[in-house]
Order: C-alpha cells, then sequence, then structure tokens
C-alpha cells in the first residue's frame, strides 16, 4: 500500500473522503494513537476495539489492508466487523447475489439508481449498514464458510448474554454517530421487510409489524415520520417513505396498509405500573417483583 505524504503542516481540510462512498484514505497514527495529519494512509481504517489507534509505522500496511486475519485470535470483535465489512463488500459488488427479487429491487433503487440518487442521496454508512442487515438475513447462510461462521459468531454472542437479559429475540445493533440518519435507516429496513413480507407470505425471514422503542417523549414523536401520513397525497406526504423517496412506484400502493403495522412507543410503556391511593381498593398498592399487587395499609 502507498503512503501520502503532506509537507505542509497547515491543513486547511482535513476531510479526506465522500461521505457518500466508502474511504479511500485515512489519517496514520502517532505512538500515542493521535492523528498524523502529515502522513495519509491508503484505504479504510480497520476497526479496532482499542480507543486508541496505533501507529502503522514499521508494520506491512500490504497485511493491515489485505483483510482482518490480523486480528484472528488476537481481537475478536476486530476480527468479526472487519470480516462483516469484507464481506458485505464483496456481495455489493456481485450485485446482491442470492437476495430476493424484491430485495434487489428495493438495494439497487436506493443505492444505485442515478434519477433518484440525483434527488436525495444516502450516505455510504446509511447503505452499509442496510447492507449489512439484509446480508445477515438473507446471505450468509448461503456462504457454508465466512457467511456460516459469522452467524455462528452473532449466536454465541447473543448466548452469552442470556444470562444477564432475557434471550427471546435477536440483538443485532448497527452502531451509528448523531446526524449520520439511524432513522432514515429504519425506513429502509421496514420497507425491506414489509415488501418482501408482502410479497412472500409464507417467508419467515421478513415481519410485517413493527415496535419502535424510543427512549423518550420527544425521540418518539420525531420517529412519528415513519408512520406513513395518510391525510395528505403523493409528494405532498411528510413521511420519510415519500420525502426521502425511499418507495419505488411500483410499490407505492404498500404505504396506507403499512401505517396500521407500526407501533411506536417509550420503554416507560413496559416499566411497572405504581397505583396509588388513600382507600384501600384492588388497584391499591403497586406491582410487585413476583407480577402480583403489593396491598397498601389504608389510611
Amino acid at each position: 500500500m502507498e503512503q501520502i505524504t503532506k509537507t505542509d503542516e497547515k491543513i486547511t481540510n482535513p476531510i479526506l473522503n465522500n461521505p457518500y462512498e466508502e474511504s479511500l484514505y485515512h489519517y496514520d497514527t502517532d505512538v500515542d494513537g493521535n492523528l498524523d495529519y502529515g502522513n495519509i494512509q491508503l484505504g479504510r481504517r480497520p476497526y479496532k476495539t482499542e480507543i486508541n489507534i496505533q501507529n502503522n509505522s514499521g508494520k506491512s500496511q500490504q497485511a493491515l489492508f489485505a483483510g482482518s486475519d490480523l486480528y484472528k485470535g488476537v481481537d475478536p470483535d476486530a476480527y468479526f466487523i472487519n470480516t462483516m465489512r469484507s464481506e458485505v463488500k464483496k456481495w455489493r459488488e456481485s450485485g446482491y447475489q442470492h437476495a430476493t427479487r424484491i430485495t434487489r429491487d428495493l438495494l439497487n433503487f436506493w443505492f444505485n439508481n442515478t434519477e433518484r440518487q440525483n434527488f436525495q442521496k444516502l450516505f455510504f454508512c446509511q447503505r452499509e449498514a442496510v447492507e449489512t442487515a439484509v446480508y445477515l438475513n438473507e446471505i450468509a447462510s448461503h456462504d457454508p464458510n465466512v457467511g456460516r461462521s459469522l452467524l455462528h459468531q452473532l449466536e454465541s454472542r447473543q448466548q452469552s448474554m442470556s444470562a444477564e437479559y432475557e434471550s427471546v429475540l435477536p440483538r443485532t445493533a448497527f452502531k451509528m454517530a448523531t446526524g449520520t440518519g439511524k432513522t432514515v435507516v429504519m425506513a429502509m429496513l421496514i420497507l425491506y421487510n414489509y415488501i418482501n413480507k408482502k410479497e412472500y407470505p409464507q417467508d419467515t425471514r421478513f415481519a410485517d409489524h413493527f415496535l419502535l422503542v424510543a427512549p423518550g417523549i420527544t425521540i418518539r414523536d420525531r420517529l412519528g415520520v415513519l408512520l406513513p401520513d395518510t391525510e395528505n397525497h403523493d409528494n405532498d406526504r411528510k413521511d420519510y417513505y415519500t420525502a426521502m423517496y425511499l418507495v419505488p412506484n411500483n410499490h407505492k400502493h404498500w404505504l396506507d396498509g403499512l401505517r396500521s403495522d407500526i407501533t411506536i412507543t417509550n420503554y416507560h410503556t413496559f416499566e411497572p405500573k405504581v397505583f396509588q391511593g388513600k382507600k384501600a381498593s384492588p388497584m391499591d398498592g403497586k406491582v410487585g417483583g413476583n407480577g402480583g399487587k403489593e396491598r397498601q395499609n389504608s389510611s
């Protein structure tokens, strides 16, 4: 791998990459893990668990970017994430092989449609998040080697959490920075599941009912853009599906039915309810740890 050295120490624009494309460059770091703005490396920075990013000096750049084997057995989380990125990229470049017809239509409409891109372009981080979710749901199981290994690692992580959390639903998190468009990603994942389920109702890989749980009332209200706008028509709709141009014309007829299949609430809804009152009644007391009501003494 090549190395680019900037002789001018004054960096007027530290931004190296286009936010709509995969990163092509990254800054090297010094021995303390601080960014070295005079030393630009070709390629995307590999993920590492440690906060401090180690200096690349003296290391083989070819080995660093050849794959994730550098982290195998040393940093399992980094190995998992870097391998996942690599496999998703290969699948993207293959033209989304082994995906359903609906999935390919949606992914190509969102990310490879020039007309749509000119209207409302999506960030690369949004694209990678959606593609990774689809890859895990539809594609990984087709690969008897790397893909199934990734699924097995995810399952192992979920099982390790069962001691602390009740293991009822799969837990897969997509870490995205503030301002990168997480709500739009949610809209795309809802459409991906919903339209696939309508076209292939017997396919258990897809869902047609959605529960969105927010950390508070303010964010809950902001998520209202994920409810299809049935009060306005066509381009006047305020929901993200229309405003962000996420639905191909031949699938727009699904939008009106989608609204009744989405529930948006905040986590307080699931907390035990506390009932208070001066008079003794069946509703006096609070829900105890065993699920029963604890009676309060009447005054």
